[in-house]
């Protein structure tokens, strides 16, 4: 099921769309939200976050993506977000890679909550 939203101008700051059946982000998927701040889509059914699904979110600082099914890091996604995501949660997901270059762009983040442990571990700079 891929998440669909009005296309409209939003002027919302948290969107909370947890324990839902979605399963793909597709591109543009946020675009008329361009005011987000947090993102939280834990306890869905993610397989996969399309390139451009985070295109537009300058302000985003929390992307909460824990107990999905993805089983990479979406690095290409997270480009959109680079300059101000600081809170990243992948607990409780397949991930089978985790590449460090991938993480790299994203120069305001804080905290990496990855795995399926509860873990966590900070990024120096």
């Amino acid at each position: 099921m891929m998440m669909m939203m009005m296309r409209r101008n939003v002027c919302c700051q948290v969107l909370r769309f947890e324990d839902n059946r979605l399963t793909v982000l597709g591109d543009g998927q946020f675009s008329s939200y361009a005011n987000l701040q947090e993102i939280y889509l834990a306890r869905n059914r993610l397989e996969l976050i399309e390139a451009t699904a985070l295109r537009g979110l300058y302000s985003l600082q929390i992307l909460d993506l824990e107990a999905n099914q993805l089983s990479a890091v979406p690095a290409t996604s997270l480009r959109a977000v680079a300059s101000s995501l600081r809170l990243l949660n992948l607990k409780n997901n397949p991930i089978r890679r985790l590449d460090v270059d991938s993480l790299s762009s994203l120069t305001r983040l804080e905290d990496v909550r990855q795995f399926s442990t509860a873990s966590c571990f900070r990024l120096s700079k």
